[in-house]
């Protein structure tokens, strides 16, 4: 199993006496002191909620409660003292989960979407320090940061130490119709940020009182904690493209635009449209934006996905992967459009393409 915190530490878990069962793990996780003591606890409204004696229980509880992991201690030489709990907070239109475990590495892996295919999103509030790694986006979090994680997409999580996350979860078509935009995930939304700071508090407050509120509040509080879910990652966009005040020139903006493209350019449903969306303004000026590149959107975005698809069929480490699953990759679903895409910018096909790169490296 996984070793636990130093007991001796600022906050940390005290070791449950050996040997008493999974009825003295709770007792345990009950006691719990500091920021690493659980916001949700057993009541009326938390459903599957409990503390897991090893890291095979907290993965069947968690897969029931929200999502499917593949979960693994960081030092799995260790079998005795584990710490882990997942408890969650049914709102109506959120639910609200508190989990926590003892230093493990976590993926939401290609299999386990297959297997598991729900579809939500999890904004994940980090209780104490941890990484995070979605797509080709790694971060470090902080107690207090928020990341946006999606339950179609691969992502993963570590933690070489205690770790302890809120999770608030909405279903992903919502959020997309309420954003008016495909969420951007796996950027870090600092703990400063002032939105951050209000839903984690009302979060907080919700989890505390939960078991006292009778179902139609806590039913109109959840509503309230989706809005400012929403707000907050509205906010956080908007903050991340702050400088497309109209008093800069198209030239500024241009290089901020196409970065917008390559950190995005994965997702299927990129396109001018989003792009005038997430930076507030109209797609004639975003045409206008790339005029200054002697390009357009359009094309910037399919020449970006074209380069990365390139890259892809060059690097013998996917070679396993098939010519349709590296055009999903750039967010070009339909595999025959691939190949007519590629054959007009390289003036060869896909396959024959990883061919001659596969003969040049050897």
């Amino acid at each position: 199993m996984l070793r636990s915190p130093d007991p001796d530490a600022p906050g940390a878990i005290p070791r449950p006496p050996a040997g008493r069962g999974r009825g003295a793990v709770a007792r345990h996780v009950v006691r719990a002191q500091g920021r690493t003591r659980p916001l949700l606890s057993p009541g009326p409204f938390c459903h599957g909620s409990k503390a897991a004696p090893d890291i095979e229980a907290w993965r069947e509880i968690l897969r029931d409660a929200v999502v499917e992991l593949d979960a693994t201690p960081v030092d799995p030489a260790v079998r005795s003292g584990y710490t882990g709990w997942v408890y969650l907070l049914d709102a109506g239109a959120v639910t609200i989960t508190d989990v926590a475990s003892d230093p493990l590495r976590a993926a939401r892996t290609r299999r386990l979407i297959d297997r598991n295919p729900v579809d939500f999103c999890h904004l994940m509030l980090a209780r104490r320090p941890s990484h995070t790694t979605v797509e080709d986006r790694h971060n470090k979090l902080r107690p207090g940061d928020a990341v946006l994680l999606d339950s179609t997409r691969q992502y993963s999580f570590t933690a070489d130490a205690f770790a302890h996350y809120l999770s608030v979860n909405v279903p992903r078509a919502a959020l997309i119709r309420d954003l008016r935009t495909t969420p951007e995930l796996g950027r870090v939304i600092p703990a400063h940020d002032p939105a951050v700071r209000v839903l984690t508090s009302v979060v907080a407050e919700l989890g505390r009182g939960a078991a006292d509120l009778p179902p139609e509040m806590l039913t109109e509080l959840g509503h309230t904690t989706y809005e400012l879910l929403v707000s907050t990652l509205r906010m956080a966009a908007a903050g991340d493209t702050r400088l497309s005040s109209p008093r800069l020139s198209r030239r500024a903006q241009l290089p901020r635009m196409q970065d917008f493209v390559r950190r995005r350019f994965a997702d299927p449903e990129l396109c001018p449209q989003l792009i005038a969306t997430a930076f507030g303004v109209s797609v004639r000026y975003v045409d206008l934006v790339f005029s200054e590149g002697n390009s357009s959107p359009s094309r910037f975005i399919r020449e970006t996905r074209l380069a990365a698809a390139r890259r892809m069929l060059a690097d013998p480490r996917r070679e396993h992967r098939s010519i349709a699953e590296v055009a999903r990759s750039v967010g070009i679903t339909d595999p025959s459009v691939f190949t007519r895409m590629f054959r007009r910018q390289f003036d060869i096909t896909p396959s024959e393409y990883r061919a001659h790169a596969s003969v040049q490296a050897d």
